[in-house]
């Protein structure tokens, strides 16, 4: 029977299936081990399981109310439903879900980190006359001020706008363009975890069961997805269609085949 320590060490690699193996047996012994109940919330918070993770934590909870990690989860779960009121709208027969611009806020800050660069190589250009020469200020310009204003421009336009869902189907919106499935279209609906390099990643997949049509793939990952009150979005699925099929990303094949990726 394997550690915690062990067990994490597993989790960290990426093998999901074989951590919930040890933490079976362990927690078989020690139901109440709270490190190991932790290990198991982290594996349903990787793989999208929302739900049971939020069985886990209450069960940590009632074990040691004053658990820290337990009350940080209680508080990410406060600032989730203050998200699902302010970055969601009723609709006729579902709900839509407004995306947070977090690659163009980013983006945006590197434009002006960018242009203050600039603004300090003009000023060196008094002491550097290199610097001075017309080239060189263009390529300064391009570089530190220009490039990021593309970056700007195009994540404004190619970044996910809304997810509505409606008894009908499925629409994901960007500023240019809207992909929209009515649930009989969808072979499926999965939440795709993968570790490629130590790092978690959980996304959203829409597979058509027309295999000429586009999948559509949506980060859902808690550092990086635009995408608010996630387990509400998952939630909302599983009211107007189905619970997702809970996956690997690479048995999934989406690199075979054509994928909008948001």
């Amino acid at each position: 029977m394997l550690h915690v320590k062990e067990i994490r060490e597993i989790i960290e690699s990426g093998q999901g299936d074989e951590a919930h193996a040890a933490l079976d047996q362990l927690l078989a012994i020690g139901p109440n081990n709270i490190e190991a109940l932790k290990l198991r919330a982290l594996l349903h918070e990787q793989e999208g399981r929302f739900a049971e993770e939020a069985k886990i934590w209450d069960k940590i909870a009632v074990v040691d109310h004053e658990d820290p990690d337990a009350v940080a989860y209680l508080l990410h779960k406060q600032i989730e439903d203050r998200e699902h009121f302010y970055f969601t709208d009723d609709v006729p027969g579902g709900r839509r879900f407004l995306a947070y611009p977090r690659a163009l806020v980013n983006y945006s800050v590197v434009g002006l980190l960018g242009c203050v660069a600039f603004l300090l190589m003009s000023r060196l250009s008094l002491r550097f006359t290199v610097l001075a020469q017309p080239p060189a200020m263009l390529g300064l310009f391009g570089f530190f001020v220009m490039l990021p204003w593309f970056g700007i421009i195009t994540v404004y336009l190619r970044c996910i706008r809304s997810i509505t869902l409606t008894v009908q189907g499925i629409a994901v919106a960007t500023r240019l363009k809207t992909r929209s499935f009515l649930w009989g279209d969808l072979e499926k609906v999965c939440l795709a975890r993968s570790n490629s390099g130590k790092r978690p990643h959980l996304s959203l997949v829409l597979l058509p069961r027309d295999k000429n049509a586009n999948a559509v793939e949506i980060d859902l990952y808690q550092g990086s997805t635009s995408v608010r009150a996630r387990s509400y979005l998952i939630r909302e699925i599983t009211r107007l269609f189905s619970e997702p099929e809970y996956t690997r990303r690479e048995i999934l094949n989406l690199d075979q085949r054509k994928t909008a990726t948001y």
